[in-house]
């Protein structure tokens, strides 16, 4: 790991387990060949679904933007802030101007700090998608070390839930994490599969653990039954782009929820206007981001075995 990469898994731009199993066993291992959930429904992050291809953004999608309009707004209102404090001297004749390189040390260091972060997120790939191909047996995903291309077959790998961040308050994120391992398990390569689920405490703890393994159980259905037939297929709503809208970013960001009560619904309607400004700046950094980062391009040899489906593009 890069002393780059460590900083970026310090301030949660990276997944906290990519490069490493948890010590402490707090990963949830799958079986390749038993069934993991009762139910299966594909994750809400679909990229593309046919008959022999199946393919996922990984759980940073979601996120992909936040560090952008972060850094633009706060930031930028940094710097607005030490350009109004440094302007007192000339306005007001009793301000000192040995207060000028104090407040130079003091907020530009942090302005400075969260551009670079924002400046980060700009030259990184808006997403590191994985392809799971039933006909050949075959995983395709980007590699977390060089960023290249990798194919692996699906029963090489091993697919596990693991913590992905802390939440603070909110409490801890989760996801779904497929590994190559080597005989010690040591961790040879790693990719993401699907959505991120936060985890508000005990009560939530077995709903995330359920709502994963539905994601597993469907992949492993796909990848292992003869017959798919009876495997539903993703929902519009299941489906994500590289080419949002406006709207379709936000809604990403921060999902709509559509409860039944009235009481809940209330509730939402509340909340809603609460967030309303964090969810229009989420949506701009994803948007922004979407349209104008870096795009992962497959192999020639990749895209032979699967076909041009599933070529990125947002142009």
């Amino acid at each position: 790991m890069t002393k780059r990469d460590r900083i970026f898994k310090n301030v949660g731009m990276l997944p906290k387990y990519q490069f490493e199993l948890p010590s402490n066993g707090r990963e949830k291992r799958f079986p390749l060949d038993g069934p993991a959930a009762e139910e299966a429904w594909p994750s809400r992050v679909t990229l593309f679904f046919s008959g022999s291809l199946l393919s996922f953004a990984d759980s940073e999608f979601r996120r992909r933007g936040l560090y952008l309009s972060l850094g633009v707004v706060v930031g930028g209102g940094l710097i607005a802030w030490f350009l109004a404090m440094a302007s007192l001297p000339f306005i007001y004749p009793l301000a000192p101007f040995w207060a000028i390189p104090i407040f130079a040390l003091i907020i530009l260091p942090l302005a400075v700090g969260v551009l670079w972060l924002a400046w980060q997120e700009i030259k990184r790939y808006a997403i590191s998608p994985v392809v799971f191909n039933r006909r050949t047996g075959n995983v395709h995903f980007f590699s977390i070390h060089d960023g290249q291309p990798v194919t692996y077959p699906w029963d090489s790998c091993t697919y596990c839930i693991v913590p992905k961040r802390n939440g603070g308050p909110e409490g801890s994120y989760h996801e779904l994490r497929g590994y190559v391992l080597n005989e010690y398990d040591g961790v040879i390569d790693s990719f993401s599969i699907g959505e991120e689920v936060i985890n508000l405490g005990r009560r939530s703890n077995g709903f995330v653990e359920r709502w994963l393994s539905c994601h597993y159980e469907y992949i492993r259905k796909f990848m292992t039954l003869q017959d798919i037939s009876g495997l539903d297929e993703p929902e519009e709503e299941d489906y994500v782009s590289l080419k949002p809208s406006f709207k379709q970013s936000m809604n990403l960001v921060q999902p709509k929820a559509e409860p039944k009560s009235l009481v809940v619904k209330f509730l939402f309607a509340f909340i809603n206007v609460v967030i309303f400004v964090p969810k229009v700046v989420g949506g701009a950094g994803h948007y922004f981001c979407c349209k104008y980062c870096k795009v992962p391009q497959w192999s020639q040899e990749i895209i032979d075995e699967c076909g041009p489906e599933i070529v990125l593009s947002n142009r």
